[in-house]
């Protein structure tokens, strides 16, 4: 009874066409599937970290949010040239922060963020020795770009959030730190002096598409939970997705399917069994 692998982000989108277009540009991200106005997007032949884009309510429209705000903000994928990454990025329209350079444990990480289309932030760690798994780098030396190999929530609570998604969901923490200094507030815009918490979360099995939480200190935050615009749910595999869906519900999500849930940041979260 735990979480697996992110199947999928789905993200509403103010026009799906342009969606696709910005994510092809930009990541070499293709269609896999179309589903009457919805659009799949995917690297071929890998089964997770996959981008479904959905048409937002006619008229729908909300304010772009900073990285700080409350909500589901960020998804992340690896890039071999984060120079080459920004440069596509900001020509298929959207909007890059210079790259980075700071200590990471014994090593050092180097890191770019961008704002995309509908109001979704990106980040882009540069892919190296002792990188997490990802199919799609592997299985393509010359590809730019991985799947999508994370998805990044910040919640009002970061510890209440972390009680969801690892005593009900049962994700383990990989990681959990403080991160403060002009590396990261050149990274990601906030104000001089602030902070963040950083926590990664990793099913059991290590598998590829993971969790994070993230807050921060020192910033003045929106709550941007409910903006109808931009990541919106996460699609999980589970082992046993009606167990799961009841553990998760007894941990305050919030039911609004048989094997969705609404859970901390506002995030949708799916539950699909393995042969889904």
């Amino acid at each position: 009874m735990a979480l697996g692998a992110i199947i999928e982000a789905v993200v509403v989108c103010r026009d799906v066409e342009a969606s696709i277009g910005f994510h092809a540009r930009a990541f070499g991200l293709e269609v896999i599937e179309r589903n009457g106005a919805e659009a799949l997007m995917g690297v071929r032949g890998v089964g997770t970290g996959r981008l479904r884009l959905r048409p937002a309510a006619a008229g729908r429209e909300a304010e772009e949010p900073r990285v700080w705000d409350l909500g589901p903000r960020l998804l992340g994928m690896y890039s071999r040239d984060l120079e080459r990454s920004t440069r596509l990025i900001d020509e298929a329209g959207g909007r890059s922060r210079q790259p980075v350079t700071y200590p990471y444990g014994s090593a050092s990480l180097s890191e770019a963020v961008a704002l995309g289309s509908d109001g979704l932030w990106w980040t882009l760690p540069k892919a190296g020795p002792g990188h997490r798994p990802s199919p799609a780098l592997e299985g393509d030396p010359q590809r730019l770009h991985g799947e999508l190999h994370t998805a990044v929530l910040v919640p009002a609570d970061h510890e209440e959030a972390l009680r969801f998604f690892t005593e009900a969901g049962g994700l383990e923490v990989a990681f959990d730190g403080a991160m403060s200094g002009e590396p990261f507030e050149r990274m990601i815009g906030m104000p001089p002096g602030a902070s963040l918490r950083l926590s990664f979360l990793v099913s059991a099995d290590q598998a590829p598409a993971r969790l994070e939480i993230m807050s921060f200190t020192g910033v003045q935050a929106r709550d941007l939970s409910d903006r109808p615009l931009g990541l919106r749910r996460l699609v999980f595999a589970a082992d046993d997705p009606d167990a799961t869906a009841a553990a998760l519900e007894a941990a305050g999500g919030v039911r609004i399917g048989e094997r969705v849930l609404r859970g901390p940041a506002g995030v949708e979260v799916e539950l699909r069994g393995a042969a889904a």
